[in-house]
């Protein structure tokens, strides 16, 4: 038996020796292939609530719309939140498939389609049109897109317009930063003055008067009539003198205070050095000639182009006091917003087209593809809620039915909501301007958001005592 064992052992050792090669060949085999799981692909977005958001449920409702899309396609999505500039150059200068591939929400213009190929529409946003209750009440009468050659619209940079509202704005304009500041530009309602070292003639005012832009946008030959002072040195270390000009509907009174108090436009002729620049106004540059055009357009009441959606959540969350004071008019325009894709990545052709293909098939089922986004709108507006709370150890918290014709409140028309209901706050206390008549209405807006009487367009006035932050 001894013998048989040492004439076996040869063979053992053989075969183990095959069988550790073969485990070595299958590791070295297994870590020289991809691996498994989904591909991902990156993409750029910036704040826009609520429709992109770092902090949003599920990064905004376009962005659910979005992931689902590729999701279908077999990719996870790294999306990376950045200044919209930012997204927008890292997006349109990639030219690998791991770099950032595509930016959302855009839309469709002929410069963009230049340098991206953009996706079918992954949503439709209604764009309305703010105005200040006070300084421009009647704006709340704007039906139609014609209607806007009454007014000035301010504008944000990086924003684009449909071509229905684009007609009515300035192919020249001083752009905003953000939708905060162009509230705020609705309720400070200042006048726009324009500064030159030039004194203007009235050939210069003729010639912009007959321009093609001037019959564009409506501006007459009597609006384009300026007043202006003799040349003015604000400081004596300045060696420029300049003039001011401002629109002929209101008259010029101590010059200091109108720099002051007024938003400026400023020709190129002015030295960098000038002391103009005052705390909270705007500066624009620009030459004289569509500095005449703007100034005489902004002299018009003034309205602000944004998302209602995104509108309502800036006055709500970061500006509360001033949501009383501004109102939304009739006409909406329902914006397609896309996806775009670079078109420095030879390969995004392809993914566009088979983003495409994976959109409409998730369209196909209009009801799916609805609650697909309302239930992304309903999780952000839940973040964003407040409970209802009762008094007294009650159950059942009083409301009362806010007429938004009327702009206040009905105590004759009272509704009971249980203890803990969720409602989404659209205005807080504070003074409610209905036209030129101040209302002392101490109520919070909002509205309910589940139960019986939860609705997206109804509206309850409610105690702030009845109201609980979350």
């Amino acid at each position: 038996m001894d013998t048989a064992r040492s004439k076996s052992n040869p063979m053992i050792m053989v075969s183990l020796i095959i069988a550790l090669l073969l485990l070595i060949a299958a590791i070295v085999y297994s870590s020289s292939q991809p691996a498994t799981g989904p591909k991902v692909i990156h993409l750029s977005s910036g704040e826009w609530t609520p429709y992109s958001g770092e902090t949003l449920p599920q990064k905004g409702i376009a962005s659910v719309v979005v992931k689902s899309v590729f999701e279908q396609m077999g990719y996870r999505v790294d999306l990376q939140f950045m200044p919209w500039e930012l997204a927008y150059t890292k997006a349109q200068s990639s030219q690998q498939d791991s770099q950032i591939r595509g930016t959302y929400p855009y839309i469709k213009t002929p410069e963009r389609e230049n340098q991206f190929y953009f996706s079918d529409p992954i949503i439709d946003v209604p764009n309305g049109i703010f105005f200040h209750l006070k300084h421009n009440p009647s704006a709340a009468t704007i039906a139609n897109p014609s209607d806007l050659q009454k007014y000035a619209v301010i504008t944000l940079a990086g924003y684009e317009y449909t071509p229905k509202l684009r007609q009515f704005i300035p192919n020249n304009t001083c752009h905003f930063k953000d939708t905060l500041q162009g509230f705020e530009m609705l309720d400070g309602n200042r006048e726009w003055v324009l500064v030159s070292a030039k004194k203007l003639t009235q050939g210069q005012l003729n010639e912009v008067a007959n321009s093609a832009e001037a019959r564009r946008l409506k501006i007459s030959q009597r609006v384009l009539q300026i007043d202006y002072t003799d040349p003015l040195v604000l400081n004596h270390l300045d060696t420029q003198p300049f003039y001011v000009y401002q629109s002929a509907k209101s008259t010029i009174g101590n010059v200091e205070d109108l720099i002051e108090n007024s938003h400026l436009i400023v020709t190129p002729d002015i030295a960098m050095h000038t002391p103009i620049n005052s705390s909270g106004r705007n500066e624009c540059k620009m030459p004289m000639s569509e500095a005449l055009l703007w100034l005489a357009y902004t002299s018009k009441p003034k309205v602000f182009i944004e998302s209602k959606q995104v509108g309502e959540s800036v006055l709500t969350q970061s500006m509360p006091t001033l949501s009383a004071k501004i109102g939304f008019a009739k006409y909406i325009d329902y914006v397609p917003h896309s996806v775009m894709f670079s078109k420095n990545n030879p390969n995004n052709l392809s993914l566009r087209n088979q983003f495409n293909q994976v959109l409409n098939n998730l369209k196909s089922n209009p009801h799916a593809f609805k609650s697909l986004l309302t239930q992304a709108a309903n999780e952000i507006d839940m973040a964003d809620s407040v409970r209802l709370v009762s008094t007294g150890g009650k159950q059942l918290v009083q409301g009362q039915r806010y007429d938004q014709q009327l702009v206040r409140c009905m105590p004759n028309e009272v509704f009971t909501f249980p203890k803990g209901t969720k409602a989404l706050v659209r205005q807080w206390p504070e003074l409610f301007l209905n036209n030129l008549e101040i209302i002392n209405q101490q109520k919070v807006i909002a509205n309910v958001l589940n139960g019986p009487l939860a609705s997206k367009t109804n509206l309850y006035c409610f105690e702030p005592t009845a109201v609980q932050l979350q």
